[in-house]
């Protein structure tokens, strides 16, 4: 009886050697190549939209200028009021820049003068202002290209 347990451990081992062995074993096929693709930039969508159409007794003005100083450019959004600042709870602006880069700021409450300031590029770059009024609606009120115009022609 003693026997009989190894025999039967070595036949259960043969059982599976040859049970993993009776598969035939297909040939790997031609080798995947993969080739890097390089991924093209994705640039900026600097075209301009349609704004709103802001009812009239809520329209304001907001000045967007750009400075000349290759070294250092920058983009200045100023509120410059208009008959309808005493509705406007704040205003957004995004600059999308030519390189890629894109910053938001927000002025809560904003009054006269009150001014956001962006880096800029030695390119067009494109600004949009939302302002969002007591009424719960926010309007697109400007969305232009801000060219840089170098002081050299």
């Amino acid at each position: 009886m003693k026997q009989v347990i190894p025999i039967l451990a070595v036949f259960c081992m043969a059982l599976l050697v040859i049970a993993g062995c009776t598969n035939p074993v297909e040939p790997d096929a031609t080798p995947d190549t993969t080739i890097p693709t390089a991924t093209p930039a994705v640039l900026p969508d600097l075209r301009p939209e349609p704004t709103d159409v802001v009812p009239p007794y809520q329209q304001v003005f907001i000045q967007i200028s750009k400075n000349t100083v290759a070294t250092d450019p920058w983009i200045s959004v100023v509120f410059a009021g208009g008959g309808g600042q005493s509705y406007v709870v704040s205003m957004q602006a995004t600059v999308i820049r030519s390189d890629g880069g894109i910053e938001t700021e927000i002025a809560q409450s904003p009054g006269i003068g009150t001014t956001l300031k962006f880096a800029g590029t030695t390119r067009d770059d494109r600004a949009v202002v939302n302002v969002t009024y007591t009424d719960g609606m926010t309007y697109t009120v400007k969305d232009e290209l801000v060219p840089f115009q170098n002081i050299n022609p």
